[in-house]
């Protein structure tokens, strides 16, 4: 076939040469460096996952509702705090399925009952309180410092794999976006993109920053073709909107997504901000004064450049928060506070 194509002949022999060819000192010592720090990441991703890895736990919950009863797996979880009596363990709530009495599994071997002391059901957070002496805790880390291209562990129990010694997996990757939106009977308001592969068991497990932080917690997958494994992208509550709620799920306080009530759309000249195009009579952005034809352009201390900038913001915060909005109101810049009710019910 070379025969055929003498200059592809020709480029391959040249290329042979040079590969069989001694290297000049400095290629084998630059290759030498890029070897070392690779496997200084290596090392240190492997000492990150040895060392929180003991607060990675299973949840799951008995069919009968009766301790001693058949265990069927739901997920994963995380310690993030720990006392002399016992911890908090996080998850998602769709992993509880609605029990208020689940299964806690530790890498230790430890097989606990929690109490599911609060639940954010729209958010998909739930929190459980286990009694345990000596339990290991990862905290939570800062989600908004969080950029795309960051690497990031992933670890859980996917499809059940831990199996009776409850030792969690971990996949590695990097987070592909923030400030993902994701809509329906579960709001990912303002959730973390992920290519560390996570699938059906890894919901409510712990994504790391490599500071050993939690920065999210794991508990949707896209799909496609309707079958319900990973296909490279993932996503994760972050830790900024449980820090929001934390207080109150430990308190067992009932936590409603919080609601403005406005209809916004894109500005039409380009200029930055989500155009009120409605006000619902009524609804909170109703009494704070909103009007259609208004321009908010920031929420609290962060920027609207965006309508889904505004979803993301407010999707993530309870119904009671007092919020500050600035507006854009012809022309003029405008201050005002609304406090968020709680989102209407489908009908």
């Amino acid at each position: 076939m070379l025969e055929r194509w003498p200059i592809l002949g020709r480029s391959l022999a040249a290329v042979a040469l040079v590969l069989a060819a001694p290297q000049p000192a400095w290629v084998e010592e630059e290759a030498a460096r890029d070897l070392a720090r690779a496997r200084q990441v290596e090392r240190r991703v492997q000492a990150l996952i040895e060392r929180v890895a003991p607060a990675v736990v299973t949840v799951g919950v008995e069919d009968d509702e009766a301790e001693g009863g058949p265990l069927r797996s739901g997920g994963s979880g995380v310690v993030i705090e720990a006392d002399d009596a016992g911890g908090w363990v996080l998850t998602n709530d769709h992993v509880t399925a609605g029990h208020d009495q689940v299964r806690v599994g530790l890498p230790d071997g430890r097989l606990l009952t929690g109490r599911v002391t609060g639940r954010d059901t729209t958010g998909d957070i739930a929190l459980v309180r286990v009694v345990a002496a000596a339990l290991p805790a990862a905290r939570l880390g800062d989600s908004e410092a969080v950029r795309p291209g960051q690497p990031v562990v992933a670890m859980g129990n996917p499809f059940g794999l831990a199996g009776d010694d409850h030792e969690p997996a971990a996949t590695l990757g990097v987070v592909s976006a923030v400030n993902r939106y994701q809509g329906g009977e579960k709001v990912y308001g303002d959730a973390l993109q992920v290519d560390a592969a996570v699938n059906p068991g890894n919901s409510g497990g712990p994504l790391f920053d490599l500071d050993g932080r939690v920065i999210g917690i794991t508990g949707r997958i896209s799909v496609r073709g309707g079958v319900r494994h990973n296909v490279g992208v993932g996503f994760a509550i972050p830790a900024h909107q449980i820090a929001i709620i934390l207080d109150a799920l430990k308190a067992g306080q009932a936590i409603h997504r919080g609601w403005l009530g406005v209809r916004f759309l894109s500005t039409t000249d380009g200029a930055p901000g989500a155009l009120v195009r409605e006000v619902v009579p009524g609804s909170p952005a109703d009494v704070g004064g909103l009007r259609a034809g208004d321009r908010i352009v920031g929420v609290q201390d962060k920027a609207v450049d965006h309508p889904v900038r505004l979803q993301n913001h407010l999707s993530i915060l309870p119904a009671g928060t007092e919020v500050g909005l600035r507006l854009v109101r012809q022309g003029r810049e405008v201050e005002v506070k609304v406090r968020l009710g709680p989102r209407p019910e489908a009908p």
